[in-house]
């Protein structure tokens, strides 16, 4: 008897680690963000303090900036510049997807079947392209795409265009 409680008593303590372990690679794997774009057809927007007009201005941004989308309250988004700058946005002045151009200096860069360099090469952009579609981040990888090609090409060699 007290073998079969003891078994009972250890299948119980795993099945509770189980759910926590799956959990925890969950939040490892939350690193991978939208990212949006300011669409103010040239002038700058306002990044706020709070979700309205009546909160103070943070930093005015250009037409084009990328944004590290975080999270939605009514017509507002919380978002994050790429230099680290947190603040609100009316939605209606921001777009999915911003545009980067590939920036190595000798030859091109390689995209991928997932975000790191352990995963298999799709293809490569050449050295200088420009205007490559950027809708979502995973640490330092960027996934891109242009004229039906896409994958994960790291960050390091991409270059905002805005």
């Amino acid at each position: 008897m007290k073998r079969i409680l003891a078994v009972l008593l250890a299948v119980m303590l795993l099945m509770a680690v189980v759910p926590a372990t799956s959990l925890a690679a969950e939040t490892a794997n939350s690193s991978t963000y939208k990212v949006y774009r300011v669409s103010t057809g040239g002038s700058r927007l306002m990044l706020r303090s709070g979700p309205g007009t009546e909160y103070r201005v943070l930093a005015s941004l250009c037409n084009g900036k990328p944004l590290k989308y975080l999270y939605r309250s009514g017509n507002w988004y919380k978002v994050r510049t790429f230099n680290g700058v947190c603040g609100w946005v009316y939605r209606h002045y921001v777009r999915c997807g911003a545009y980067a151009d590939v920036c190595t200096r000798t030859s091109g860069l390689n995209y991928r079947t997932g975000p790191g360099t352990g995963y298999g090469i799709k293809g490569s952009w050449a050295r200088g392209t420009c205007n490559l579609y950027v809708s979502k981040v995973c640490g330092n990888w960027a996934y891109v795409s242009k004229n039906g090609r896409c994958g994960w090409s790291s960050m390091s060699y991409l270059e905002w265009a805005y």
